[in-house]
């Protein structure tokens, strides 16, 4: 019994042993990865909306303010028409 006990003991030392070394040589002279980047700025009155837009995949994004109090989504470039804006006083996200 006590012969089992140390042959088990013996085992899971080396074998923490082991892991440690092979963990040490996969690791070696890894450095660590950068962090994230700051956020961008946010335009003051800039409004998170759903868009109604097949590019955006009628999620939430970022309405930028635009000329007359309109808002426009920020990847107006993706999408479908030409001008893509809705009003303040529209339905959340609505074409105009």
């Amino acid at each position: 019994m006590i012969r089992e006990l140390i042959t088990i003991l013996l085992g899971l030392g080396v074998g923490c042993w082991v892991i440690a070394l092979l963990k040490a040589i996969r690791t070696a002279g890894v450095r660590p990865g950068a962090g994230p980047g700051p956020f961008p700025p946010v335009e003051p009155g800039t409004r998170w909306l759903a868009c109604h837009d097949m590019a955006c995949g009628h999620m939430t994004t970022r309405w930028l303010p635009g000329p007359g109090g309109t808002l426009r989504c920020e990847r107006v470039a993706e999408h479908r028409g030409a001008v893509h804006l809705t009003h303040t006083t529209a339905e959340e996200g609505s074409d105009a």
